[in-house]
């Protein structure tokens, strides 16, 4: 980009100031009129809205991490709330399940909301409330209240997704939006590292209650900082003003939505990414000091490393997705699910039986993150990029109905067969064959269902 300086030449004729909005506060940009400059100017524009959607994209990020490390945080911590409470790991698994109870009754309506409201309105309000939910966990007397209070959380959850992908799709060309979503997303992950490495470190010295305390804290100054900075795309078809442009109902939508059996056997990728990310974030803690013999610290430690993994891994993933596959999200997401297969069936075979070094454990953990956490960009991607932009919305919310309905169930019964078997293996081998029966549906509906392939 052109520097102030280089574009003062000689043979300047006036003077004239270009007021490009909605950048860095409409910072003025002092050049020199000349026949020649046009050019250069519009160098300029296409640079700073470059730098504006990076900026856009980092500001959005900031409303996973700031949810993700509360959420990964307290699940890293559920050792010490386990000690509290004295509750089994069955019991332990039923948070994450009460957690997306919630977002399953409301996944679809989730999307609606989104539609209605925009990004801006959906991320300070979905954030904002799961900051008030985790200053009241730390308050809890009893486990069923922080069940009772895990069930409402999920519900504020469910509006940040939705939210998020309408912002990126909004903002990103079709030839980048799978990296974008990957950086997006990879907010989660890093927030879920900071979360699971840091709240464990501070219950530890001063008790769970108040690290989560600190954390609640914490997303309340993003929810401030997302009201005050984010600012729509300018080309975006998502008004901060709530509309309701379509009047086609929700029952409309989704009648038209399920007509794609495509996009319904896409959603057998949900699935899979419900079923690992809910069995090990809900259980990784538990498996690496109950079964492995770690300290609560370091097994926080792991599931920060895991979620490291997954922030390298969402961008690097859309960015292989768009490099190497040439955009086909088809063939991203069977590689991810034979490679996720893969590792659980490592964990129950290889690593619940041998022992290894605490580096080569955490090294595997990020293997894990890396792998799990890059379905995520891929998935929501190809979701929508198969429906019209007036649809983005109730379509991310049916997406997320199969992960979230898959997480119900999982880690309870991932717990349930740990508590008969006394260990953790027999889990990770079952969850191994589950991830790769769901991969091998989706190879053979994809390819079967492939004409009904639409793009927006």
């Amino acid at each position: 980009m052109p520097s102030y300086d280089n574009l003062n030449w000689e043979d300047q004729k006036s003077i004239y100031i270009y007021l490009h909005p909605n950048v860095n506060g409409g910072h003025i940009i002092k050049i020199h009129q000349t026949k020649n400059n046009k050019r250069s100017l519009h160098k300029c524009s296409r640079q700073i809205k470059k730098n504006k959607h990076w900026v856009t994209l980092l500001i959005i990020s900031t409303a996973y991490i700031a949810v993700f490390a509360n959420i990964q945080g307290f699940k890293a911590m559920l050792p010490l709330v386990q000690d509290e409470f004295l509750v089994s790991r069955t019991m332990v698994g039923l948070y994450t399940s009460f957690y997306f109870l919630s977002t399953v009754v409301i996944a679809i309506f989730s999307g609606k909301i989104a539609d209605y409201l925009g990004t801006k309105r959906g991320l300070v309000l979905g954030v904002g409330v799961v900051s008030i939910m985790i200053i009241l966990h730390s308050f809890a007397p009893f486990f069923g209240m922080i069940l009772f209070l895990a069930f409402f959380t999920g519900i504020a959850f469910s509006i940040i997704t939705p939210s998020v992908n309408k912002g990126v799709i909004d903002l990103a060309e079709p030839s980048k939006r799978s990296f974008s979503m990957g950086i997006v997303h990879g907010g989660g992950g890093l927030g879920g590292f900071l979360g699971a490495f840091m709240l464990p470190f501070i219950g530890e010295m001063v008790g769970w209650r108040i690290a989560l305390l600190f954390g609640g804290v914490f997303a309340v100054i993003v929810t401030l900082f997302i009201l005050r900075f984010y600012q729509p795309p300018a080309s975006s078809t998502n008004s901060e003003t709530p509309t309701n442009e379509r009047s086609s109902t929700l029952k409309e939508d989704l009648l038209a939505l399920i007509k794609n059996r495509y996009l319904l056997s896409v959603f057998a990728m949900g699935v899979i990414f419900g079923m690992s990310i809910s069995s090990v974030t809900g259980h990784y803690s538990l498996f690496l000091t109950r079964d492995l013999g770690t300290t609560a610290t370091f097994a926080g430690l792991g599931l920060g490393i895991f979620h490291i993994g997954g922030v390298i891994g969402q961008p690097l993933w859309g960015l292989i997705n768009e490099r190497v596959f040439h955009g086909n999200r088809r063939k991203g997401l069977i590689l991810l699910g034979l490679l996720i297969s893969s590792l659980a069936l490592f964990f129950g075979l290889v690593v619940s039986r041998y022992p290894f070094s605490n580096p080569v454990l955490l090294l595997f953990s990020f293997l894990f993150g890396f792998c799990i956490m890059g379905v995520i960009a891929i998935y929501f991607t190809s979701v929508s990029e198969l429906v019209p932009k007036s649809y983005i919305g109730v379509a991310t919310g049916l997406a997320l109905l199969f992960p979230r309905t898959s997480t119900i169930f999982t880690p309870p019964l991932f717990g349930l067969v740990a508590d008969i078997t006394g260990v953790y293996a027999y889990s990770w081998i079952i969850l191994g064959v589950l991830v790769l029966s769901f991969t091998i549906c989706f190879i053979y509906c994809s390819n079967k269902f492939s004409g009904d392939i639409t793009s927006n």
